[in-house]
């Protein structure tokens, strides 16, 4: 089956019915705008001094308004200047309210109509409702003015309209983004066309034919057996939104089986077997660790091959450093030959096989041990690799402060037509003092808060009050509780209330604030000197915090019960940890934030004081730059990531081969060469399926577990996704995405995904140096397609209403990553770290269903215990109900110093703290039912776990307590540290190989 995109029918867009019918629609709408604006505009020298008699709110105000229409029309007296002011305010009633009213109407119409998704159409019927509420305040507004203008009760009339106007404003503005944004989604869809995704199938006769793709539940995958098998999608399970009612998401009807497995419904739900992933009586998974791990995995699945374990598994689930390892052995056991070279001669041939490749001084493990410092092993790739950090911090800044640019032009087009709410002229730094920059009623200068503003903000918080007050009663002599239209109704008051505030009182205050601040022109140069060489340095500053943050580690001193020794203590009886945090680290960061924060802030200042003496084209090319970079950049492309994904390639992704001069040596894989996971990670005979474990980030409480703001996401030849999210056929996937996507969906991206552990989301480990992190682009995750998405366009039958797979990962998801806002229903997903959900890889075996689980735990706990492997066995209790159990005292042997002490004459005493009496620990595994494991002993429930972790015993080769004697922090040297000596590598190397000959040996 194959996918691919097709162009968009443009001749039959135009005969579309429905669409002619909008077209037509919206043109005479908009004719009708056009004829109230001009009806309006007739009297041009009315200026803007309509919009500022609205905010008047007094009578002197209001007279100084009249005073400059009389002038600025050269009118004979004030009379004629009401005059004029009266017709455009009946215009303004006539046609213009009556005009956007209809565009509105029909904008958010459309919207509630062909919008695809519900939020979206709740949102724009939201806009629908609200645009006759804002028809009437603007309405009664008009009326107001008019009666005031006429001589009655000027005052309390200009009051009273004043007061409409501050709630019409924000209204209005509001409603015509959320216009422009339907508009340009919809008309962007119907121009675009839909999704595009055709599958191609064989019929009987052996001709093609179009037919869409297969869509199964994952709760259908077990009762249908091999027909799930020809799914293209398997969707996730149903996850109850609060949002919304809880009929939509339940049905009455349940058999007697579902009844009876209704318990157990949990474990099945959470352990979809997918097909062609039977259950297996072995299964191995390394932990993350970055270049530690990596090591440590090569040693222990050389002795596990040596122990013939490997060649048994079924499965090998890697996590970050140890997706280097395994990713490696694929790659070096791939059969695929080289794009171009399939018919040639002079092919290279592969020579590595599942049985010998990474061997012992073979030439492949010869590479990484010479590549160890991945990142960068050169004098001139450090230069890169700074220039690449760089390179991505002017990049985001320099798309954060075009934002905040064109906010500004915003924000001084809105409040340069209110000059009785705040005057700019009068925050320029060094004013002209001859401006009336004093408030009538006197206060600061430059600050012209509405003087009535308290007003709307009090009655409608007064509203909300008083209607709640009647509706508790009610509902206490009734006992009916409180309507939905009801809530919805008070929350929309209270926000209106937010709104009022936020437009009068807020942003008005905190531009008076920095132009306080700043008031010098020193500061703040006219010609924008000063932001240009503050935005610089602030850059500069982002960029070296970033490196800082990512690359500081320490030495730490802990006592082998986990507690910090005091400043005093005496004696050797202390462990040496190297740890990449501190309060150094969060003390740069927050300094950092703070100062792009105010130097942004600063920037949004000058700009809205600033912008009305741009010159107008300069204006419009700054928003035509901001919409075509936010919509054809991809931000993942100008990441860590790909920068990332390609050191790992050079050091990791290696061929067996020929040399030119008949040796036998490794060839690097070439970058440019698509290691397509349906491919290069199909599994080889004598090496297990090779499973790279990474995690979602997701923001919602219905998908994710307690504590942990992202799901488990998996890479393989077969499948890709996770049970929260749903499963893809690989080939599917690969197919499906667009071609820049597809470089995300290799072998070499999988281990890149896996191991990205600077990102801006990390699992429980939430702190601001990940806001700063996505401010720099120091980024290693990627945005890749959403299965759950895929399966939900592919069952609905996909129209031209249907959201476009993403071509780029444009400026949108990395604003998500700013604010941490990631949807379990959007057309793509941030992947990082699979240590953010699961650093030990144990709870994808466990889903697999193996007997037999062989976990290397290279992880740097903190001592005493191994801290990891508890929050596995507490994961999998909560995410699969399977319960493991290890026996206490033989837990406490791997311990640092619970070896049997040293002589203090003995030339190695001073590792007495650091010496555990065993690396490997036996537990056992409790499934919730029982599970064939295809090894000849039936259903059984229960399994076995042999745990390696990566420490000290008195057992381990001479060379290694050599090292550790040299070297104070093995073998807890922390993950930041990704540039390994060779001696490093060797020795993480050996205690790797140790470890895989104890668990092997430990298995019996």
């Amino acid at each position: 089956m194959a996918w691919f995109w097709r162009d968009s029918d443009f001749r039959g867009l135009w005969r579309d019915p429905k669409f002619f019918s909008a077209l037509c629609a919206l043109g005479l709408i908009a004719v009708a705008v056009l004829v109230g604006l001009y009806a309006c505009g007739r009297s041009g020298c009315l200026g803007n001094r309509e919009l500022t008699l609205q905010l008047a709110g007094d009578t002197k105000t209001a007279g100084e308004v009249i005073n400059a229409v009389k002038e600025g029309c050269r009118l004979q007296d004030g009379k004629g200047a009401i005059k004029a002011l009266q017709t455009a305010i009946g215009n303004d009633s006539k046609w213009l309210i009556q005009g956007y009213g209809l565009l509105l109407a029909a904008v958010f119409g459309y919207g509630v109509l062909y919008l695809y998704r519900p939020l979206s159409r709740r949102f724009a019927l939201w806009g629908l409702v609200a645009t006759p509420v804002v028809m009437v305040v603007d309405q009664a507004e008009n009326l107001w003015l008019w009666l005031a203008l006429d001589g009655k009760q000027p005052d309390s009339f200009f009051k009273l309209a004043s007061c409409f106007a501050l709630v019409k404003w924000p209204v209005l503005v509001l409603l015509f983004g959320a216009a422009i944004w339907v508009a340009s989604t919809l008309l962007a869809r119907r121009v675009l066309g839909w999704m595009g995704m055709v599958a191609t199938v064989h019929n009987k006769a052996g001709e093609d034919i179009k037919g869409w793709p297969h869509v199964i539940s994952a709760w259908a995958v077990t009762k249908q057996g091999p027909v799930a098998s020809a799914a293209d999608v398997i969707a996730p399970l149903v996850a109850p939104d609060p949002a919304m009612p809880l009929l939509e998401w339940s049905t009455p009807r349940a058999s007697e089986q579902q009844k009876r497995a209704s318990a157990r419904s949990r474990w099945r739900s959470r352990a979809v077997r997918l097909p062609g992933r039977e259950a297996a009586p072995v299964g191995i998974c390394v932990s993350g660790g970055g270049i530690r791990s990596a090591s440590v995995t090569l040693g222990a699945l050389q002795a596990l091959r040596e122990r013939g374990v490997l060649q048994r598994a079924r499965y090998l689930v890697s996590v970050s450093g140890g997706g280097y390892t395994a990713g490696a052995f694929q790659l070096a056991i791939s059969d695929r030959v080289p794009p171009g070279l399939e018919n040639s001669s002079t092919r290279p041939a592969n020579l590595a096989t599942a049985a010998d490749a990474f061997a012992p001084g073979s030439p492949e493990e010869d590479h990484i041990r010479r590549h160890a410092r991945y990142l960068a092993d050169s004098p001139g790739e450090v230069v890169r690799a700074v220039g690449t950090v760089l390179r991505g911090v002017l990049l985001s800044l320099g798309m954060l402060t075009l934002i905040v640019i064109v906010m500004g032009q915003f924000l001084q087009s809105l409040y340069g037509l209110f000059p009785t709410v705040i005057d700019l002229r009068c925050l320029r730094p060094g004013f002209d003092l001859n401006l009336a920059c004093s408030p009538p009623r006197g206060g600061l200068p430059g600050l012209r808060l509405h003087q009535h503003v308290e007003i709307p903000i009090v009655a409608l918080l007064a509203l909300a009050a008083l209607v709640s007050l009647i509706d508790a009663v009610r509902r206490v002599v009734t006992g009916e509780s409180r309507p939905a239209w009801l809530r919805n109704a008070l929350r929309s008051v209270v926000w209106l209330a937010v709104l009022v505030t936020v437009f009068g009182v807020l942003i008005p205050a905190l531009l008076w604030l920095m132009a306080w601040l700043t008031h010098d022109r020193t500061v703040i140069p006219d010609d924008g000197g000063g932001v240009s060489v503050l935005g610089t340095v602030t850059a500069g500053l982002a960029w070296l915090g970033a490196l800082f943050a990512a690359g500081f580690r320490r030495v730490v001193k802990v006592k082998p019960d986990g507690e910090k020794p005091g400043f005093f203590s005496k004696g050797s009886n202390k462990i040496f940890q190297t740890v990449g945090t501190g309060w150094v680290v969060r003390i740069v960061v927050w300094l950092v934030l703070l100062a792009l924060s105010f130097v942004y802030f600063f920037i949004l200042f000058w700009v809205t004081v600033s912008a009305d003496r741009w010159d107008w084209r300069l204006e419009l090319g700054l928003v035509g730059a901001l919409v075509t970079l936010a919509v054809l950049l991809d931000q993942t492309a100008f990441s860590l990531h790909p920068f990332y994904r390609q050191r790992l390639a050079g050091a990791f992704a290696v061929r067996r081969a020929v040399m030119n001069d008949g040796s036998v040596g490794s060839l690097p894989y070439d970058y440019n060469e698509l290691t397509k996971l349906s491919t290069h990670a199909k599994r080889t005979e004598g090496f297990p399926q090779v499973i790279f474990a990474a995690s979602a980030a997701l923001s919602g409480r219905n998908r994710t577990a307690p504590g942990r703001p992202a799901v488990p996401f998996t890479f393989a030849s077969d499948y890709v996704g996770g049970p929260d999210v749903g499963w893809v056929k690989t080939t599917t996937m690969e197919e499906t995405a667009h071609p820049l996507i597809q470089r995300d969906l290799t072998v070499q991206a999988a281990m890149a995904v896996s191991g990205a552990a600077f990102a801006s989301t990390m699992g429980t480990q939430t702190s601001a140096v990940q806001r700063l992190f996505t401010l720099s682009n120091l980024r290693l995750g990627t945005w890749v397609p959403n299965p759950a998405y895929l399966a939900e366009v592919a069952r609905n039958n996909p129209s031209w209403t249907t959201p476009r797979l993403p071509r780029v990962r444009r400026l949108r998801y990395q604003l998500q990553e700013l604010v941490g806002r990631y949807s379990d229903t959007s057309p793509m997903l941030l992947c990082t770290d699979g240590g953010h959900f699961d650093n030990l890889g144990l709870i994808e075996l466990l889903r697999l269903r193996c007997r037999t689980i062989y976990v290397i735990d290279s992880a740097g706990d903190s001592p005493p215990l191994a801290t990891t492997l508890a929050q596995a066995v507490t994961l999998a209790y909560e995410d699969l109900g399977v319960e493991i159990t290890f026996n206490q005292q033989e837990a406490l042997r791997l311990v640092p110093g619970s070896a049997e002490k040293l002589a203090p004459e003995d030339p190695l005493a001073a590792l007495n703290a650091r010496l555990s009496a065993d690396c490997v620990l036996l537990g056992s595994i409790l499934y919730p039912e029982a599970v064939n494991f295809g090894d000849g002993a039936g259903e059984v429930r229960e399994g076995t776990i042999i745990f390696a972790k990566a420490s000290l015993t008195p057992d381990v080769p001479y060379e290694l307590l050599s090292y550790a004697m040299e070297e104070k922090a093995f073998p807890r040297q922390t993950t930041a540290d990704q540039w390994f000596e060779h001696a490093q590598f060797d020795a993480y190397r050996a205690l790797g190989h140790h470890l895989g000959n104890r668990a092997a040996a430990a298995a019996g």
